[in-house]
């Protein structure tokens, strides 16, 4: 029997079919982007008050704005996924410029040394900051785990160790102080490691690049992404910083990177042991380094469960999601802590939404509360918390110790504060919303959301405990603060405002990403192979609207993953097809 011959269909007509398959009906996009705006401009409410109708239209403008930032990225990717090829007289007749760009410019398919090439370019872009920024930024978190390495009182304990903070970085920082202070002052010890941490970070970085680079995306997509984290400044400012985030954001790239390999082949990739093994080991890191990161790595292997091809690769990776709760939940606290002595980190940094809003409840609903359930809240919740409470941070009422006392009114606690969930909503939205309003709003008369740079600058102040450890101090506050007012002011500026808001990097880029991507899958033209690239993205905003401040210097630590994975969603919307190599 004679087979029928395929239709051929040509490509103007397949370009024709899928932008009519693209032409999808808007209604999704509108009720996102009106949730979005009655999010902003209630968290603007919040902190400024006003009227029904002016707020109102308010959320009519907002809606627009989303739908049209929305329409206008989708625009940005079609340009991102062309790319133009000059003819040879276009590039005889090209400026001296262009040239001379086309000289600087990696090729990131290239061999060994075109990687050092781009990781010299990225350093020479960073060498501002790393200079300025000598001997190195420490934050508040870092003096506290260096008191520790020295078996000095500090805000968490006596003098010993805590899980308050990973134990594997504190270690990081101790080993490094200990070299500083070998060699003659601790201050040389912050300078290596802000050089260790610097170079680690670039290699990462152009890594990341490199991967986009083979897997298909368009030449303007990953050298854009090779442009964004050389020149976005808090690319470079963040991963130079001595703090515990810095050290998790390069290990979580390149599980991330691990992840779009294992959806890109289907899981294939898990055949080879030295690659199932690095797998696993960047999953342990990534759970060492953070107090979330656990829970990020358990999210992403059951996310990548359902992209990847038999029974065998499943079982793989949520073997690997239980090797790392094995080793974080079993391991750490019931066999190496009391080994060492090291104190168990507390529930509070788990229960610290309920707990601030807990302490609102007490603020304002107090004298109704029966006796029973008021001693309960007095009892878990920080001493005077309803007196102390800041809607910004949860510092003040959650604390940093988990006491014996803390522990037994733990079940009690849960079901109170479930019981006046249902009895006082609004104030239960009030003290949530104002605490992760960063995440949605716009900058307001009250709160400033924008990234900011002067907490990264700043080194320790010149406090008794800093000068225990004898870690270095700023001496150039005064430019510190002229960069970071300069900041401030640029985002303040209509064109620039989005862009530089912390609601933009967390909120609405993901939203547009994921918008787009869902578009391209049902339009048939993006395999979910390939949106399974949004799997690091989708494990970090979770975490991020359960996190203790929105709007304080500490929350621009806790969206730099969003920074970092940021162009991998927008490269991934403009894969055309699956290289003849993606599932091998």
């Amino acid at each position: 029997m004679k087979r029928m011959p395929a239709v051929v269909e040509s490509p103007t007509a397949r370009a024709s079919a899928a932008r009519w398959k693209l032409r999808l009906p808007r209604f999704g996009l509108f009720c996102c982007s009106l949730v979005l705006a009655v999010l902003a401009e209630y968290c603007a409410y919040l902190n400024e008050g006003g009227g029904d109708v002016r707020r109102a239209l308010h959320v009519i403008v907002l809606t627009v704005f989303f739908i049209v930032m929305t329409l206008i990225f989708e625009r940005f990717i079609d340009w991102l996924g062309r790319d133009s090829k000059q003819t040879e007289s276009g590039h005889n007749h090209s400026s001296i410029l262009s040239r001379l760009l086309r000289r600087i410019t990696p090729d990131f398919a290239g061999n060994r040394r075109q990687t050092l090439k781009a990781m010299a370019v990225m350093a020479v872009c960073w060498l501002p900051y790393y200079v300025l920024a000598l001997p190195g930024e420490i934050w508040y978190d870092t003096v506290q785990q260096v008191l520790q390495w020295k078996g000095l009182p500090n805000a968490i304990t006596s003098g010993a160790w805590s899980d308050h903070h990973p134990v594997l970085d504190t270690l990081i920082f101790g080993v490094f102080y200990q070299l500083g202070a070998w060699i003659g002052h601790p201050a040389v010890g912050v300078a290596l490691y802000t050089t260790c941490i610097a170079a680690v970070a670039i290699a990462v970085f152009v890594y990341t690049v490199r991967y986009l680079a083979k897997s298909g995306v368009s030449r303007k997509a990953y050298l854009g992404a090779f442009l964004f984290f050389c020149v976005f400044p808090f690319i470079p400012i963040f991963s130079m910083a001595m703090v515990k985030d810095a050290v998790f954001l390069p290990l979580f790239m390149l599980f991330s990177v691990q992840c779009m390999e294992v959806a890109r082949t289907k899981g294939v990739c898990l055949k080879n042991r030295r690659t199932l093994a690095l797998f696993i080991i960047l999953a342990l890191l990534v759970s060492l380094t953070k107090k979330t990161g656990v829970y990020s790595v358990a999210l992403a292997c059951i996310l990548l469960a359902f992209v990847v091809a038999g029974n065998r690769a499943r079982v793989k990776l949520l073997g690997t999601a239980a090797a790392s709760g094995l080793v974080i939940f079993i391991l750490l606290p019931l066999v190496l802590f009391p080994a060492c002595n090291i104190i168990p980190g507390g529930k509070q940094e788990i229960i610290a939404i309920p707990l601030q809003q807990s302490a609102l409840l007490l603020r304002e609903h107090g004298d109704e509360l029966p006796k029973a359930e008021k001693d309960i809240l007095t009892g878990i919740l920080e001493p005077n918390a309803a007196e102390n409470y800041e809607w910004w941070a949860v510092d003040q009422v959650k604390g940093t110790h988990w006491t014996q006392q803390r522990a037994r009114l733990f079940q009690p606690f849960l079901r109170v504060w479930a019981k006046n969930a249902v009895k006082y909503p609004k104030t239960y939205a009030r003290a949530y919303f104002l605490l992760e309003q960063g995440w949605v709003a716009l900058p307001n008369s009250r709160v400033n959301e924008n990234l900011q740079s002067n907490y990264l600058y700043t080194r320790a102040a010149p406090t008794a405990s800093t000068r225990d450890c004898g870690l270095p101090q700023s001496q150039r506050i005064w430019l510190y603060d002229d960069i970071d007012q300069f900041v401030i002011w640029l985002g303040n500026q209509f064109f620039m405002q989005p862009w530089l808001s912390r609601a933009f990097w967390v909120t609405w880029l993901p939203f547009m990403q994921l918008y787009e991507t869902v578009r391209r899958l049902r339009a048939k033209e993006l395999s979910w192979t390939y949106a399974a690239w949004l799997v690091p993205m989708l494990v970090s905003v979770p975490f991020l609207w359960i996190s203790g401040g929105s709007v304080t210097y500490e929350g621009l630590r806790y969206l730099m993953p969003m920074l970092g994975v940021a162009p991998i969603g927008c490269a991934l919307l403009t894969v055309q097809q699956q290289p003849p190599h993606a599932d091998r």
